[in-house]
This record gives structure tokens, sequence and C-alpha cells, in this order.
């Protein structure tokens, strides 16, 4: 009689290393808060490069309005009569940050730490006016730091830099 099978045995073994396995990469995930934090910081990166590129070329003055405290960060562009309007560019008019992540502050070093006002960061044809970094914060508390330069180089760094670099 020729059977065929796992036995017990075999299939115990094979849980075992399975849940081994579990074991080992299921702490090593990221937790979606802490991706979104990341993902957050970089995309405010991306969205500060790429605004830099459009106003060097000259296709218009633009400007970022942060909100501490909140989770608001608009792009906006500067309309011929010097007033606000929305980004003809669709990818600007997108929230850089993901929900449940906050601007947690803004340094300016006109300004100091700007922990409650809005801050309005100018981006020239030059680049911007003035170095700035921006501390997002998710819910538990971590932290990711965005540093945009004058020559036109942005950075981002795991947790709060108090440092310029």
């Amino acid at each position: 009689m020729n059977q065929r099978g796992f036995t017990l045995i075999e299939i115990v073994v094979v849980l075992a290393i399975v849940g081994m396995v579990m074991m080992l990469v299921i702490p090593r995930l990221p937790s979606t808060e802490s991706e979104n934090l990341k993902s957050s910081a970089r995309g405010l990166a991306a969205a500060l490069r790429y605004v830099q590129d459009r106003a060097a070329t000259g296709q218009a003055g633009y400007f970022v309005r942060l909100e501490p405290g909140t989770d608001k960060v608009a792009i906006l562009q500067t309309a011929a009569d010097g007033a606000e309007k929305e980004p003809d560019d669709p990818l600007l008019r997108k929230p850089p940050i993901r929900e449940g992540i906050q601007v947690a502050d803004v340094v300016v070093p006109r300004l100091g730490t700007v922990t409650e006002e809005k801050v309005r960061i100018d981006v020239l044809s030059s680049g911007l006016r003035e170095f700035v970094a921006i501390h997002l914060r998710s819910d538990s508390g971590n932290f990711w730091t965005v540093m945009a330069f004058p020559n036109g180089k942005v950075k981002v760094y795991d947790g709060y830099q108090k440092e310029w670099l």
C-alpha cells in the first residue's frame, strides 16, 4: 500500500520554521505612522526642490506657507499683481505631508523657531531667500527634519535636528 502525504512531525517542523521567520521579520516592518512621517518628510523635501527648480526656470514666483502645530502646508504661486494664487502645476496643489503628520516648528534665522504663527518662505529665481529647517512630528512624538538651503539643496534627517548642517 503506497500512501502519500505529510506526517504530523513534518507539518509541525514547517510551522515552527514559519513561526521563527515571522518573529524575525514582523518587528522589522515599519509601522504605518513612522512610514507616513518618513514619507511626508521626503515628500516635502521633493516639493521644495521642485518649486525651486520651477522658480529658477523663470516660470513663476512661489512661496511656501506653513502653519506649525497643524498639518497645513501650502505651496502657492505669486500672481502678476503680487497676490497669491493656486499654482498652475497640479503637482504643487497636492498636500506634501500625509494625514496624521504635523509641522512641529519652523526654524528661520531671522525669525528664530516659530511654533505657533504662520510662516511664509519665499522661493525666488535664485532659490530660497534664507535657510529653513522644518520639523515634522507624528502623533507618537517622533520627528523628521527637512533642511532647505539657499543654494537649492534640500536634505532630510531622521529625528529632530537642532544644528544646521
